[in-house]
């Protein structure tokens, strides 16, 4: 029976030769536009499972139940979001479980109905910046470890100043301590994907709150200006002058929007919720 198999205690070549066996008994062909690509590569599950809590978990897109096999030996109760009806079905008659349900749902627009403790996912990459932005606004959700394009793990870690540096990278940074693990080859996945994977663990550092919803509505303004001087941006967007800033005027004057530190757009945002310039319904 295929769930009585362990992809973590499995070779490379056995991973791989069961995924396509569960792959061609169930007339399973990966989809390119969902980014199925099925994890073959043991040592990425042991690494995520040894970072994943004993919580009552959400799974993001299970696929053919790889990962979820060892999160059920883990996790006190796991609730996946798949949005392809019939890798439901496969999912759930691979990992036999009561404490394993299955939601045949878009995860961008359902979250479960129990509060949510942690989040596991291989994220798709077409809707990853949406998933973590919906993780970052679920305050329930204290831990994240997530398989991430490479780009997409710079990202969310760059630096102020940095090319990758933006709105994203600033709600993230400033909700959660970020570690990034191993980087894993294409060739850890069925079918293989165009780039490289890293894994990273999001630890909730604040919760999101009123103040984050202004910021997310400020850094949408910025970033769409990245490169320009941020004073210039404020007064042609939102009709403030620098000297109106106070104390921040000696952090802004003279920098463009992405050379800007998460807290000091934390604190402009809060400065101009303040001023009644900015709200967030």
């Amino acid at each position: 029976m295929v769930n009585l198999f362990n992809p973590t205690t499995a070779s490379r070549n056995e991973l791989l030769k069961w995924t396509l066996t569960v792959l061609r008994h169930y007339k399973i062909k990966p989809r390119n536009k969902l980014s199925q690509n099925f994890v073959v590569d043991p040592r990425l599950v042991s690494e995520v499972l040894s970072y994943t809590a004993p919580l009552d978990t959400l799974e993001i897109g299970c696929g053919i139940g790889t990962l979820s096999l060892a999160l059920i030996t883990r996790v006190r109760r796991l609730i996946c979001v798949e949005i392809d009806e019939k890798l439901c079905l496969v999912s759930s008659s691979v990992v036999s479980n009561p404490r394993f349900l299955v939601i045949n749902a878009d995860a961008r627009v359902y979250f479960p109905g129990i509060e949510v403790e942690q989040v596991v996912s291989n994220l798709p990459y077409y809707i990853t910046s949406d998933l973590l932005v919906k993780i970052a606004r679920t305050n329930s959700v204290r831990r994240a470890v997530l398989t991430l394009q490479r780009e997409v793990a710079d990202r969310i870690s760059a630096k102020p100043g940095s090319r990758s540096y933006g709105k994203l990278t600033v709600l993230i940074k400033l909700l959660f301590n970020i570690y990034k693990l191993n980087t894993y080859a294409p060739s850890s996945f069925y079918p293989k994907p165009g780039v490289s994977h890293r894994v990273v663990v999001l630890e909730r550092k604040r919760p999101y709150s009123s103040e984050m919803c202004v910021l997310e509505v400020l850094t949408r303004i910025l970033f769409t200006q990245r490169r320009r001087l941020v004073e210039k941006v404020l007064a042609r967007k939102l009709g403030v002058g620098v000297g109106e800033l106070g104390s921040l005027e000696g952090e802004i004057s003279g920098k463009r929007v992405f050379m800007l530190k998460e807290e000091t757009l934390l604190e402009l945002a809060s400065l101009l919720h303040e001023k009644g310039v900015i709200t967030c319904n």
